[in-house]
């Protein structure tokens, strides 16, 4: 099973990014629909009792309930999200978000990893510092990591 796995795109983050982003990863969303592939969220959050300050972007299309909090970097520092797609029997995740250089990077080698077949959409994915991340491309392209560069 494929799934589209979208990261942090949280409103206390967006002002950080092209307000162009946001498009594009509704792009995406609706391609996943269109696909009938499972859209998945996973947002970071901090303390427990700031959580509620850690919200999905305003204007994000949320197509499902699969919603799941991490309180690390990696997506797969979420034992729901590990089980859930455990269960699922998930083999493909294709992933976006933010941020780039942390996050989106983190879960996208834990993936891979773990042993599932790993898609990054460039044109989805953005970062705060895209000298370093521009510069990790290769190192992921390296370890099996598919990557599109831009919007088809």
């Amino acid at each position: 099973m494929e799934i589209l796995l979208v990261i942090d795109m949280q409103q206390k983050y967006m002002d950080k990014y092209d307000s162009e982003l946001l498009d594009h990863v509704n792009m995406r969303i609706h391609e996943a629909m269109v696909a009938e592939i499972p859209v998945v969220y996973v947002r970071n959050v901090g303390k427990p009792e700031t959580e509620k300050n850690y919200v999905l972007a305003e204007g994000l299309d949320i197509v499902s309930e699969f919603v799941f909090t991490k309180r690390c970097p990696s997506a797969f520092s979420s034992v729901e999200f590990v089980d859930f797609i455990e269960r699922m029997k998930v083999d493909i995740i294709n992933m976006v978000g933010i941020d780039g250089r942390c996050c989106v990077a983190k879960s996208v080698l834990d993936a891979k990893q773990r042993g599932y077949e790993v898609r990054l959409y460039l044109d989805s994915v953005a970062a705060t510092n895209d000298k370093f991340y521009l510069k990790e491309i290769p190192d992921m392209q390296e370890v099996g990591i598919e990557i599109i560069s831009d919007y088809t």
